[in-house]
């Protein structure tokens, strides 16, 4: 489904991915979006980087509700400032352990950010960075899964390449706000290991930016899936406000095979945004044709796991664990910032969310 047009090794530049054929089955009342989409590629043949999934920004927003979706779909090319790192932090892992490590840090201008790349050493499970109010000094501590801001900004995992939004669409990073990076740790190994993980962006100027975006994290999170068996979940998100949508991102762990994801829109019928195998070690942010949402529209998530294990699996946030989510990323953001989880029927007083 996914043609890789090329993978640098140099590092100098990611890979792009060109969709050429269909994204899923045909049915009645159901198309898909568009054919032949520029996509951001999965470049994990090329690094080897181990990590997994945390995603989505969700920032303060500027115009309305009435706003035009781009004329085009392809990542920006906009004047971008170079790479800069916005946060990392050191840390070091047991043999055969898993743990969080949280890194704080008070951003000191207003950021208008257009991509995204996380910095993933090995032992790195996946990457969260959220913001909020401050809640803790500027430093690294360790902590755990539920130690997150309201807002997230970016997420990875395990073939993430570095994410750059559609031309004019940026997330916005208020002055003095606190970044808090969540680095979900693995150790497989037989030897303590250590590292430094982080985030790096690149800005565009406030005046050419068009939309500012925010992200949501879309599914369910009753999961049991028993022993031996193959299943199927489905989730929904209800659009609060009209939305437009610009690309999606499947997640899930280890047992996770396949996951769909469809908008069911009041203008459109349902549109299918992704319909594909799922990899663990292939993870990728997908820029869609953009999708208007009215309020009231929902996108439904459907995931298939396959549990060859001898006891049931249910909802984690560990790799051995499982999730059944789509990152969702949209505009015009909430004014007042969008909840972080957006699971129909849930709800998490004071902000707290489950963590990838």
């Amino acid at each position: 489904m996914f043609k890789n047009t090329g993978c640098d090794e140099s590092g100098d530049g990611p890979p792009v991915a060109v969709l050429v054929g269909p994204l899923g089955p045909h049915w009645a009342g159901t198309h898909v979006r568009d054919t032949s989409i520029p996509m951001i590629a999965h470049r994990s043949s090329c690094t080897a980087w181990v990590i997994a999934l945390g995603l989505l920004p969700s920032i303060v927003a500027c115009g309305g509700s009435d706003t035009v979706p781009p004329k085009v779909t392809s990542p920006s090319t906009a004047a971008q400032t170079e790479w800069t790192t916005l946060l990392t932090g050191d840390w070091s892992q047991a043999p055969g352990t898993e743990g969080y490590t949280c890194v704080r840090n008070t951003n000191a201008d207003d950021l208008y950010v257009n991509s995204f790349e996380a910095i993933n050493p090995l032992g790195t499970h996946h990457t969260l960075l959220t913001m909020g109010a401050a809640n803790g000094p500027d430093e690294t501590t360790k902590c755990s899964a539920a130690d997150n801001r309201p807002l997230s900004v970016f997420g990875s995992g395990v073939g993430t390449d570095p994410l750059t939004l559609p031309e004019g669409v940026a997330i916005r990073i208020p002055r003095d706000t606190q970044l808090l990076l969540n680095l979900h740790l693995y150790n497989t190994g037989s030897k303590e290991i250590t590292g430094t993980s982080g985030t790096r962006v690149r800005t565009i100027p406030k005046d050419e930016v068009e939309y500012v975006a925010e992200g949501v994290l879309a599914g369910p999170i009753g999961l049991n899936i028993p022993a031996g068996q193959t299943t199927e979940s489905v989730g929904y998100c209800t659009m609060k406000n009209d939305v437009t949508i610009i690309a999606v991102a499947p997640h899930m762990h280890q047992i996770g095979i396949h996951e769909r994801i469809v908008a069911e829109t009041s203008g459109e019928g349902d549109v299918v945004l992704h319909d594909a195998p799922y990899d663990f070690n292939e993870q990728s942010y997908h820029l869609v044709e953009p999708i208007k949402l009215a309020k009231g529209d929902r996108v439904r998530v459907e995931c298939t796991h396959k549990n060859t294990k001898t006891y049931d699996v249910g909802f984690g946030d560990s790799s051995d664990a499982e999730m059944c989510f789509a990152g969702l990323y949209r505009f015009p953001a909430d004014p007042d910032g969008s909840p972080f989880l957006c699971s129909d029927g849930v709800s998490f007083p004071g902000g707290a969310t489950p963590t990838l």
